[in-house]
C-alpha cells in the first residue's frame, strides 16, 4: 500500500504531506489553523471524505464531562455502586485513565487480538450495561497512575449520559455537534455507517469493519470529515482545552491521537499561538510523522 499520488487542497500543504507520508500510508486528509486562517489538503481525500477518528472520540468526552462541572463526582453519585471499589472514584479519574479499571472489560483482550488479524470490528457486542457491570465487578490497579483504560471512558459516557437523562449520541449532538454546525459528524452505532461509507484498510489491503459499538461509543466511535474537525478544533482554540484526557506537551500544546484497525489520526491544539494540526489516514498506519512535520512547520 502506498500513499495516493492524487493532491487535493493547498499545493503546498498537499506536497509536505506527499513528502512525510510512508509505505502504508494511503488516503489522508488533513488541515492546518494558523494566523485566523485554515488550510486544507489532502492525498486521495478532500476535506469532506469521511474517517474514523478512535480515541479522539475522548477529547469530546472529556469536553462534556468539563462543560458540565462533573470532574469531582464520584461512581456512587451517579449509579448504586455498592460493594465496589469504584463507588468513591471521580469522574476526572476516569478521564484520566488513573481510576485503576482495565483497558477493557469482557471479553476483553483476545478478542481484540483476533479482531486485528481479521479486521473485525473488536467493540461488537458489548452493551451500556455490559460496560457498567464489567466496570463495577472489575478489580481496580494502581489506582492514581496512569493506565489507559477504553472500558473507563466508556463508564464515563454512560455516567454522563445517566446524569443527564439521555443517550451518549444525544448528548453529544446536542451538546457539540449540533451547537457548532457539525452536519457530517456521527457516532457510529450499531447498523450507522452507512454501506458505501468509506472502509480503513488493513495491512493486506483488505477493508476493516467499521467500529459501530454499543458500549464504548465515547472512548472511540466517532466519524468525521475534516472540515467538521475545523470546526471542532477552532471551538478549543476559542474556548480553551479542558485539563482532561488531552497529553500536555511543553510547548503548551495538547495532542491527542486516534486509531481504528483502518483508521489513524492526531490533532494538535497549541491554544497560545492560536494554532491547530489535523491529520487523518484510511490505513493503520501511523501520521503523527506528518503530523509532527506540520506543526514544526507552523513554529
Amino acid at each position: 500500500m502506498t500513499p495516493s499520488s492524487e493532491h487535493t487542497g493547498d499545493p503546498e500543504l498537499a506536497a509536505q504531506i506527499a513528502e512525510h507520508a510512508k509505505t502504508g500510508n494511503h488516503h489522508i486528509a488533513a488541515f492546518t489553523i494558523a494566523d485566523g486562517e485554515t488550510t486544507f489538503a489532502g492525498l486521495g481525500a478532500d476535506e469532506h471524505e469521511e474517517f474514523e477518528i478512535g480515541s479522539v472520540t475522548k477529547t469530546f468526552t472529556a469536553g462534556i464531562l468539563a462543560e458540565r462541572g462533573l470532574e469531582d463526582t464520584t461512581v456512587g453519585e451517579i449509579i448504586d455502586a455498592s460493594g465496589s471499589k469504584l463507588a468513591d472514584v471521580s469522574l476526572r479519574e476516569l478521564a484520566d485513565h488513573t481510576s485503576g479499571l482495565p483497558r477493557l472489560g469482557n471479553p476483553g483482550l483476545l478478542t481484540q487480538f483476533t479482531s486485528a488479524v481479521t479486521g473485525s470490528n473488536p467493540y461488537a457486542g458489548p452493551t451500556r450495561e455490559d460496560v457498567i457491570t464489567d466496570s463495577l465487578e472489575a478489580s481496580l490497579e494502581g489506582r492514581g497512575e496512569h493506565a489507559y483504560s477504553n472500558l473507563g471512558v466508556g463508564l464515563l459516557e454512560e455516567l454522563l449520559a445517566i446524569e443527564a437523562g439521555t443517550t451518549y449520541e444525544e448528548f453529544l449532538d446536542t451538546h457539540v455537534l449540533s451547537p457548532l454546525g457539525m452536519a457530517d459528524t456521527y457516532v457510529m452505532t450499531d447498523g450507522s455507517v452507512p454501506p458505501d461509507a468509506p472502509r480503513g484498510l488493513l495491512p493486506d489491503d483488505g477493508h476493516a469493519q467499521p467500529w459501530e459499538m454499543g458500549g464504548y461509543n465515547g472512548a472511540g466511535a466517532i466519524r468525521t470529515t475534516a472540515a467538521d474537525m475545523v470546526l471542532y478544533a477552532s471551538d478549543l482554540l476559542e474556548k480553551g482545552v479542558p485539563d482532561l484526557t488531552w497529553v500536555a506537551e511543553d510547548d503548551g500544546s495538547y495532542v491527542h491521537g486516534g486509531a481504528t484497525f483502518g483508521f489513524s489520526t492526531m490533532l494538535v491544539i497549541h491554544p497560545k499561538n492560536r494554532q491547530a494540526v489535523f491529520v487523518v489516514g484510511d490505513s493503520q498506519q501511523e501520521v503523527e510523522t506528518i503530523t509532527a512535520h506540520l506543526v514544526e512547520e507552523l513554529a
